[in-house]
């Protein structure tokens, strides 16, 4: 019974310096890779006929990226492909070389990222783009080779 106690206690403990540092952590309260809305931007994707690369068009209204993902169900999982660093404007038949190919007839994303000033992508400071509350991103089919 003594040995229960002190098991209880020690987790009670433990909840309570857990509940602390969440409360007290600067860091948890950020909600980490939130979109940003700069005020537009969309991404078309045609049917795509290589498993290297992938072909869309792009109107930015921010300078930044469209990353290419694998995907599970619908959201955007590992990047296997990342645009040239991409100054604001229109981008038609833009190509993205990926970084391993695509598995034939599966679902991918393209998703648009804003730079955050230093024309570097790196995927926790260039946060995705939102426009009209929605993250600007496009589902396609890889070819079926």
């Amino acid at each position: 019974m003594k040995r229960d106690f002190l098991l209880i206690i020690m987790i009670v403990l433990a909840l309570a310096g857990w509940g602390a540092f969440l409360f007290i952590s600067p860091r948890a309260s950020e909600i980490s890779y939130q979109p940003v809305d700069v005020g537009g931007g969309s991404l078309t994707a045609p049917e795509q006929t290589s498993l290297e690369t992938v072909t869309l068009s792009a109107p930015l209204a921010a300078p930044g990226w469209v990353t290419i993902h694998e995907s599970i169900g619908a959201a955007p999982a590992a990047i296997i492909g990342t645009s040239d660093y991409l100054p604001a404007g229109i981008y038609e038949n833009l190509v993205i070389r990926l970084t391993e190919p695509m598995l034939p007839n599966y679902k991918f994303i393209a998703l648009l990222h804003v730079d955050d000033g230093d024309q570097i992508f790196t995927s926790h400071t260039d946060l995705p783009v939102k426009f009209n509350d929605a993250v600007v991103k496009i589902d396609f089919l890889s070819p079926k080779k």
